[in-house]
């Protein structure tokens, strides 16, 4: 049975057009593996918390004991057990919402979900894809800085492929924000066509 986890950092909730986009393609893919299993994680709620001195203290006696069996590192297991990982992020400042970050801080864990060697990483997780979705007001262009961070943490921790799906130029004048949605969810369709 394949997990799969969705990481709703889709700030505006129901409003939310890169919400649409993420429902969309979650239906078509759950249609495509009726067997998986979806685990959501909604990051607007206050599912993840800022480091402070103490906890990371905390977290390093943890760590040295190789004691992952702790509550703080539920997130962090939760995602290295996950086989798909689906983001749902608006594009904010050339990335993407600051609480996305602060998740990926709660699950970078050495020794559960990556491995420092000296030249570098080892992933521990056991995933095999991680579908980055957003969507933005103005023009992405070749500044999509948070899915290229996303990539990084990918590859960091073991996941091998990636892919982005994305709407932009919904606010700018002149364009049709129905037209370009519409557009993206036909092509995400597309994708599960056999």
């Amino acid at each position: 049975m394949e997990k799969v986890l969705f990481l709703d950092a889709c700030v505006r909730d129901h409003r939310s057009r890169t919400k649409k986009l993420c429902d969309t393609y979650i239906e078509q893919f759950m249609e495509a593996h009726p067997d998986a299993v979806l685990e959501t994680v909604t990051l607007r709620r206050g599912t993840v918390q800022t480091h402070t001195e103490e906890k990371l203290a905390e977290r390093d006696e943890y760590v040295r004991q190789k004691d992952f069996d702790q509550p703080m590192f539920d997130l962090a297991r939760q995602y290295q057990e996950a086989d798909y990982i689906i983001i749902g992020t608006p594009y904010w400042d050339l990335s993407f919402a600051a609480v996305l970050k602060v998740y990926i801080e709660n699950i970078m864990v050495p020794d559960l979900t990556f491995k420092a060697v000296n030249d570098g990483f080892i992933g521990l997780c056991r995933g095999k894809k991680m579908i980055y979705i957003t969507t933005a007001g103005g023009a992405i262009g070749n500044k999509n800085y948070g899915y290229d961070y996303m990539c990084a943490i990918a590859e960091m921790t073991g996941i091998g492929q990636t892919q982005c799906i994305k709407a932009d130029m919904l606010d700018i004048e002149g364009c049709d924000a129905d037209v370009i949605m519409a557009e993206a969810e036909k092509e995400i369709r597309a994708m599960f066509q056999v």
